[in-house]
This record gives structure tokens, sequence and C-alpha cells, in this order.
């Protein structure tokens, strides 16, 4: 017999052996399947725990699967299924055993979620309440897993006279079930008859959780309140502000406060983490009370929860104290965010149609408001939200109002150095716009963004500053690789002749000691081109403790170790650059923004003493060479009312070496310029221009003789032309 004969043989052997095991599989019933998986697991046979998983899965549903894990006798089937996983995990020809594992715990568990939410085992479970010890621990077992969705039908149970033998069995369960029954009953709270209302709020207090404080608060402030549900309600806050160690002299709309503030800020970074987010469905419950229809739970979706559960307190806030300033703030800033995180295509059951978008009550509110909003969206990286209240800033407030006069905060003055390109750009262009008459702390940096605004959003400039000549030349290489125009030196006074000529830094990257970045991170921050610009700090592990220790938290510096390696290197520049740049500016808007800046840069040149458009001068000179023509008859423009005789120079330099439609445009900013400032033009180009003149014909021709003319060159080359 052949090898080959010798290894089909074996094979079909191999199939014969295997091929009853699992025809066998296939017959079995879910029981049978779920025995002989736990067995193959525990002795060892991860081939046939594979196939026999396998199978299980494919015939049983859910439910039924659960039916069969609770029937069985082995009780540690989650021991057995992490034990399979391991099994997987040890032996790679078997690794998907893994998933199967997984696929098992992940859908017995949603089938015991599904079950215990159902409704008509809900009230099979209260019922069981009361029919003995046993009963009591099994059904409140299962109403701890449906948590927050039993509470509609266990309070309506509660206030159902027919049904008095279960109320104190309730009353139990309910501390028992804990915190997820917390928001339900406190929205409830305060509509309640007096002898629930007492009840409700003693199994709060015994909860323990201090988000039940403002709806306690509020039945105590009300002037209507049944007298004994009262010294009730009262007992039972005294109770919870003692456990929770909460501050006593607060109002009711005070707390609403407080607990919308706690939830916007718990919700900034992680939605999951409030009290009603359900992960099993990945979004979160709202409920609503009424006498009548009893609690009614509101599915929000989860990317918006927090802010849903913010506005609701904040809104209650206002309810009670009408003129509480910051409320309205946290309504603001929760409404606009809410809209951001909204998925496309997707509704907000909890936001009323009849309401207006956000952004109508953004406006109506007015800057103070707007201030609060831009405020918090700087401190939390937020940029959307920063963009929003600078677009409802722009289009309600003056001058003073968006400096914010009088107060210490200046949200619109710090966002003039956010690290998102976007909200940076859209704080100077409102500044621009409202044409101020007298000068405020930052003006000097409005210029200087919408200089920013003019470059190309592909062309990127670094700038170096180390300890030794070898290292800044090391440097300067490297970031040439990654796309940079880099230049540098030791010390500022090395750059600084450079640093006037480029039209902005995108970054610094430094190899120095932790007290010079300390020195340059202060020096840098008031300068109007280095001012917003993110510091790349290489240095040791040592020098970097000392640097966090001197610092503190800023986004604008960051550090990384120093290292040859160049792609360590381009690992560090991208981290730090994209982290406090914000989001990569498209073409489109890129263009767009240039623009806009070109367009306020020359109202304000025209008409303006507080912005100094002279800043801008070198990016105005870079953008004559812009791939955009539109950018480089604007920049034209904005340079023509510059008295400088470098921007003549440029402007002279770019009329005399382009052709068609974009000569004819520079041509008249020259002889703009010249008219505006005289001639700064030296000898070759005064040659370059008549020649010009003496060989161009149509509406070349009159372009060129205009500038002539402003400029002030002899008449004899006029005299000349005209007897030829």
């Amino acid at each position: 017999m052949s090898g080959t004969q010798r290894r089909l043989l074996g094979l079909c052997l191999l199939v014969s052996a295997c091929l009853p095991t699992l025809v066998h599989a296939q017959e079995q019933t879910p029981e049978a399947l779920w025995e002989d998986f736990n067995h193959y697991v525990l002795i060892a046979k991860p081939d046939l725990a594979l196939a026999t998983g396998q199978t299980l899965l494919e015939q049983a549903d859910n439910q039924t699967l659960l039916a069969t894990v609770e029937s069985s006798d082995r009780e540690a089937w989650a021991n057995v299924l992490a034990r399979a996983a391991k099994m997987g995990e040890a032996d790679e020809r078997f690794a998907s055993l893994v998933d199967v594992a997984k696929d098992l715990d992940s859908r017995i568990q949603a089938a015991r979620v599904e079950l215990s939410r159902d409704p008509q085992r809900i009230q099979s479970d209260i019922e069981l309440l009361a029919q003995g010890q046993r009963a009591y621990r099994n059904a409140t077992q299962r109403l701890a897993s449906a948590g927050q969705y039993a509470a509609p039908q266990m309070l309506a149970a509660l206030l159902d006279a027919d049904q008095s033998r279960l109320h104190p069995y309730i009353l139990s369960a309910m501390v028992t079930i804990g915190q997820p029954l917390v928001a339900p009953l406190a929205e409830a709270l305060p509509q309640l008859e007096p002898a629930p209302m007492g009840q409700v709020a003693q199994v709060l207090a015994e909860i323990g959780y201090p988000q039940a404080l403002p709806a306690m608060k509020e039945v105590l402030e009300s002037p209507t309140a049944d007298p004994d549900a009262r010294l009730a309600v009262q007992a039972a806050y005294n109770s919870l502000l003692s456990s929770t160690r909460q501050p006593a002299n607060l109002s009711a709309a005070e707390w609403h406060l407080g607990l919308g503030q706690a939830q916007y800020t718990t919700a900034t970074s992680n939605s999951e983490d409030l009290q009603g987010y359900d992960t099993t469905i990945g979004s979160g419950l709202v409920w609503a009370y009424g006498p009548k229809i009893g609690l009614v739970p509101v599915v929000v979706p989860g990317e918006i929860y927090g802010d849903v559960l913010a506005m609701r307190s904040a809104k209650r806030a206002l309810v009670l104290n009408d003129g509480l300033d910051s409320a309205l703030s946290l309504y603001l800033m929760a409404n606009l965010r809410r809209e951001n995180r909204l998925p496309p295509d997707t509704v907000d059951p909890s936001y009323p149609s009849e309401l207006q978008p956000a952004g109508f009550y953004a406006m109506l509110a007015g800057p103070d408001r707007l201030h609060d909003v831009l405020a918090r969206a700087t401190t939390d990286g937020d940029s959307e939200l920063a963009l929003d209240a600078i677009h409802a800033l722009a289009a309600t407030a003056g001058t003073d109002a968006l400096v914010n006069r009088g107060s210490a905060q200046q949200p619109l003055m710090n966002a003039l150095s956010y690290p998102d390109r976007r909200v940076r750009f859209r704080a100077a262009e409102a500044l621009a716009q409202v044409r101020p008459t007298e000068t405020f702390p930052g003006a000097h940096r409005v210029t200087a963004v919408l200089a920013e605004a003019v470059r190309q959003s592909d062309a990127r400039y670094a700038m170096v500053l180390a300890d030794d000549q070898d290292t800044v030349n090391s440097l300067l290489a490297a970031l040439g690789e990654l796309g940079f125009e880099a230049f540098g030196g030791m010390s500022m006074a090395d750059v600084s002749a450079e640093l006037n000529l480029v039209p902005g830094v995108d970054l610094i990257v430094t190899a120095v000691d932790s007290e010079m970045i300390v020195r340059l991170y202060h020096d840098t921050a008031n300068d109007y081109k280095t001012g917003s610009v993110p510091i790349l700090a290489l240095q040791t592990g040592e020098q970097q403790i000392r640097l966090g220790n001197a610092l503190g938290e800023t986004t604008r510096v960051s550090s990384a170790l120093i290292s040859d390696d160049p792609e360590e290197l381009k690992a560090a520049v991208e981290a730090s650059f994209s982290a406090y740049t914000g989001d990569t500016i498209g073409a489109t808007q890129s263009t767009e923004f240039a623009l806009t800046a070109l367009r306020l840069l020359r109202e304000v040149a025209v008409g303006s003493n507080i912005f100094d458009v002279s800043q801008a001068q070198p990016a105005l000179v870079k953008a004559l060479a812009d791939e955009r023509d539109e950018i480089k008859v604007a920049a034209a423009g904005v340079l023509s009312l510059i008295d400088n005789a470098d921007t003549q120079n440029a402007l002279a330099e770019a009329a005399l070496s382009l052709e068609g439609d974009l000569q004819l445009s520079i041509l008249r900013s020259l002889a703009e310029s010249a008219t505006y400032f005289g001639n700064h033009l030296d000898a070759g180009q005064t040659d370059r221009l008549l020649e010009l003149v003496n060989t161009g014909s149509g509406d070349l021709a009159i372009a060129a003789a205009r500038a002539h003319g402003a400029l002030s060159l002899p008449t004899a080359n006029a005299v000349k032309l005209l007897t030829q």
C-alpha cells in the first residue's frame, strides 16, 4: 500500500469515527446537548465540546437555552463556560471554542434579561412576595434582575388599596433592589398621595442614594404638601442627608441643579456610568409619572442619555427658581450637546416635537449664558459645543458682550488659543466682524488667527529649539521627512528672524531642559504667532516628571522620551500635533476659512485701529503663491492696504510673473498700494513694469498703465510711448 493510500485510509477512519458523534449530536435534544457539552469540557475533550456546543447554538433559541440551563443539575455552568474558553485559548486548533463559550454565555445572559423584564413575570413575582420566605427570596432576586423595569408595576401595586397585603413586602423588596429604583421612585414622589409618599420617601432613604434628595426637598418646599406626609418626608430627608453627608442648606432648585451638573459631567466621559443606563440595549431610561398613567419609561439613545438627564434636571430647577442663571446655562449646553451627539436618522423621544432646535434657545438666552456654555466647552475640549456657542454669540452680541467686559472670565478670548483651529477661527471671525473701537485683552491674537486661516491646510511649519546644533540639525531633517517646513536654533534669538518670515507655526519641538521649556511655554503664551502652538518636549524620563510637576495639566505641552528612532519621533509628533489642533480641515472648508479671513482682514485694514493687519503680512505674501487663484487675488487686495515696501515689492513680483486675469487683478492691487503709499519698487521692477506697458495690449495694457501712473513713474515714459 502506497503512502498516499495509507493517508487516505487514515482520513476515512477518522471521519468514520467522528461521524456517529456528529450525527448523534444533531439528533439530540437541547438538554442532552447541554449535558454532553458539560461532560466533554470536564473531561478535557475540546474537539467534542466544540462540535456539541456549535450544534447547541444552532438548535436552541435564547429562551430554550436559558430554560435548558436553569433546569439542568449542573449549577456551576458559568465555570464550565470559562473552562471551555481556556481550553480553546490553550490549543489553537480549537480556538473556535472560545467563541462558542462566549456566545453561549451572552445568549444565556440575554435570555435572563429578557425574561426578567417580561411584564407578566414581574407581576407574578410581585404576587409571590407574600407567599413565604423562600418565595419572597426567589421573587426578589428575579425583580432585582428586572431592576428599573420592575418599578412601574411595583409602584402601581403599592398604590392599589386592594393589594394592601402585599405592601409591606413590596416596600422591603424595593429596598433590596436598591439603586435601579431611585430615579423612577424619585420622579413619582412629589405627586403621590400622602401615605405612599411617606412610604416611598422612607424607601429612598433606606436605599441611600443622594439622587433622591431633590425630589424630597421639593415636597418639603411645597405649600400644598400634606402635613403628615411632610413629617414623614422630612424624617427620610434628614436620614438621607446624614447617611450621604450632603449639605443641609440647599433649596430644591439647587439640588436639581447640582444633580444636573453631575449628570452632565459624568456624560462628558461615559454615559454608561449614569443611573438608568441599560448596557444590554445601549440606551438609557428617563421616567415620566402621572397619577392616572403611573410610571412610564422613555427609552433614550445612549449617546445623548446624560444630556437628556441634565436637561431635565436643569429644567426642573428653572421651574422651581426661574432666576437661577446657572440652570439655564446648563440646559443650553446640554441641549446643544444633545443635538451634536444624536446619531443621524435617530429620534430623541424625550424632546417634545413642539420645541424649537437647541440653537433657538441659545440665541434667545443671550450672551451672558452663552459665555457660560463656551467656557464649559473649552474646559471639556468639546469643539462642536464651542462652535455652537460662538455661532450664537456672533449672531446676538455686540463688542462689549463678546469680550465680556467687566467679567473675570473671558471665554471668547480664551477660544482664540483653543487647540481646534475651527474654534480659533470662528472666535476671531466673531470679534473681527463687530468692528471694536476700543482694544481689549487678546486683541493681538485676532489678526494672527485670521492669518493662520489664510494658509493652505497641508502646509505645516515647525520650529526647533535644542541645546546643541547637531541636535537641531537632526530634528530639522527628521521633521522635513515628516512633511514640515522646519527652522530652528539654540535659542529664541536664533529663530526670531525666520519666525517673522514664515506665515505661521504649527509645532514647536524642543530638546532642552525642563526649566527652559517652562519659560518657553510662558514666554510664547502672549505672542501672536506662537501663543496657540503646541510644544513637543523630547526629554529623559526624569525630565518628564519635573516638567509635569512644573506645568500640571495642559494640552499645549506634551512630552516624549528622547530617541534616535525616526518612527518614535514620528509617532510623538503626530500625537502632539493631532491632540492639540483638533479635527483636520478639509480642502473646501480650508478655502472657505481663507476667503472669509481675507475679507475680514481687508475690512479691518480699512476701518479698524484695533487690529494690526501688518502682523498677517508673511502669510499674505505667501498666499500670493497659493495654488488657489481666488486666494491669490484676495491676498493681494489686503496687501495693497499695508504700508510696507516689502508688501508692494511682493505685489509687483506677483503681477509681473503671472498671466491672464490673475495678472490683471494683481496689477490693480499694485496700483491701489501705490495710490495709498507711494512708490516702493526697485529699479528692476520699474523697468519690467515699463516693458509691460510698452508690449501689453487691451486690458493688460490699461492695467499696467494704471499701475505706472499710480507709482508716479517719470512722465517721460508716457511721452516716449506717444511719440514713437
